[in-house]
């Protein structure tokens, strides 16, 4: 079982990273406080610096029997994909990082400076998020695309992660790994299903 993988890479700057998010993350709703925007502006400036974005995608075939959704690398029992790739024969799964530089300025200021890690973990996830939006953007000049399915949502478990990971090569690609419960390093890494709809005539 191979495919053709495509691997991506940015630079932070090209990444639209949502404050709005990045504060959700932190618990904040409404106006932000002053002290806490500051605080996410300087965050950004280490996130850029150590950050690494890199991505890659391949295309799968897919069929879909009731609620078990069928790839060339496994098949899922889910309700919730079924009905998110119905009408689609084709999907990508993606896997997109940050890279392990992020873990690394994250566990240090972990150490060093509990506060500003927590807005630097806010920030990362945000980043991340915005990352994968620049790929679906990307992956839309294929066709009309459906929204972005991630493992560990909609019943379909976290395992499903080797599955896809070992399908897009990205250990070697993208040095991206699972644990024994599998939880990937680095850790602002999504894997994700994107359909691809049917074209009709």
């Amino acid at each position: 079982m191979s495919a053709a993988v495509f691997v991506r890479t940015v630079r932070m700057e090209e990444i639209e990273i949502s404050e709005r998010e990045a504060l959700r993350y932190l618990g904040c709703e409404g106006i932000a406080p002053p002290a806490l925007v500051s605080l996410l502006d300087s965050c950004k400036k280490e996130l850029f610096a150590v950050a690494a974005p890199k991505a890659c995608f391949a295309e799968t075939p897919v069929s879909i029997e009731g609620d078990t959704v069928e790839f060339a690398f496994c098949k899922i029992e889910s309700a919730a994909l079924a009905k998110n790739l119905r009408g689609c024969n084709r999907a990508f799964g993606f896997a997109a990082t940050l890279g392990a530089g992020v873990d690394r300025w994250l566990l240090r200021l972990s150490k060093t400076d509990p506060a500003r890690a927590s807005a630097a973990d806010a920030l990362s996830s945000a980043a991340a998020e915005g990352w994968c939006n620049a790929l679906n953007e990307e992956l839309r000049k294929a066709g009309k695309t459906r929204p972005r399915f991630s493992p560990g949502y909609g019943g379909v478990a976290l395992f499903h992660q080797k599955a896809l990971l070992n399908y897009l090569d990205a250990p070697r690609k993208l040095g991206v790994t699972l644990s024994e419960s599998y939880f990937m390093t680095p850790v602002k890494t999504v894997t994700a299903f994107v359909g691809l709809e049917e074209e009709t005539p």
